[in-house]
């Protein structure tokens, strides 16, 4: 369904029922969609809201540059449209991280707790991942570009969706954001932007507030690194990272998650679902 707020007009879904109210919010690059597999599974045992973000998908369109500060304000926004009251568990993945921790702290009486999963990190960012950030940024523009001038619109769908390694029934969607000028300004944007992003993360991360918060690690790591020892030394790195957002608050909990990358740990697929949604349902439990 489509709701509109005070900022703009997003694209929402709305599945199951329960006295809590789960929001999920997507990584760069991402629609609704990525939340499929753990929607379905939440929705088991509570109210989940997924959305895409202005710019994505079946949203309108944004007249603010894509900082997430701002998106945490259009976050909220939907909150409001939707007469959201019940507690609410803001899950983030990825950027989607930084719109949720902004939330807590622009927006403190909004949200019951946060999950982070593999989340970014302002330092992680500057340092770790720079090359590979600029990698994807240069990836993000040619992309853009492509699409400006249509030249996405010549290759044929066939082979396109012989290189997505994904659900037949959202390759659909995932073929019009491949060729779609709008999402492509809307991720250059959110790249243009990750640097004051970063700063205000580093600005956020200095207010305690006494929200509870979950932080989960994939434990394959992301980035240039192609070695064993290279990507453990990675690892150690993003922990002590990610340990900084539980350290925040004095009810953070921090986990690795075994054998999960970047993407298998927001439930991209059935099974990985099952896993994430036991850990949500199991923190959601010990809150109550």
């Amino acid at each position: 369904m489509l709701v509109t707020g005070e900022l703009g007009t997003y694209h929402v879904r709305v599945k199951g029922d329960g006295k809590v109210t789960v929001l999920l919010e997507c990584g760069m690059m991402h629609t609704l969609h990525q939340w499929k597999y753990l929607q379905e599974e939440l929705s088991k045992y509570a109210k989940v809201i997924t959305y895409d973000r202005l710019g994505y998908g079946k949203s309108g369109i944004w007249t603010s540059e894509r900082s997430t500060e701002q998106q945490a304000f259009e976050c909220y926004d939907i909150l409001l449209a939707l007469n959201i009251k019940s507690p609410l568990i803001a899950v983030g993945h990825s950027l989607g991280a930084y719109i949720v921790f902004q939330l807590s702290r622009l927006f403190p009486n909004a949200i019951q707790s946060m999950i982070l999963l593999d989340p970014t990190h302002p330092t992680l960012e500057e340092h770790e991942q720079k090359i590979y950030d600029k990698v994807l940024y240069r990836f993000a523009l040619m992309m853009k570009k492509a699409n400006q001038f249509k030249i996405t619109k010549a290759i044929p769908n066939k082979f396109i969706n012989k290189l997505l390694n994904t659900d037949p029934e959202n390759r659909s969607d995932i073929l019009s954001s491949i060729k779609s000028f709008k999402h492509w300004k809307t991720v250059v944007s959110e790249w243009k932007n990750l640097s004051y992003s970063n700063r205000r993360i580093k600005d956020a991360l200095k207010i305690n507030i006494n929200t509870p918060l979950l932080v989960l690690t994939a434990s394959n790591q992301s980035g240039l690194q192609f070695n064993a020892k290279k990507k453990k030394k990675l690892l150690n790195i993003v922990e002590k990272y990610h340990k900084e957002y539980c350290e925040t608050t004095n009810q953070g909990i921090h986990k690795t998650l075994e054998g999960h990358n970047h993407s298998t740990i927001y439930g991209n697929n059935e099974e990985n679902a099952k896993t994430i949604s036991q850990i949500i349902k199991t923190y959601i439990d010990l809150l109550n």
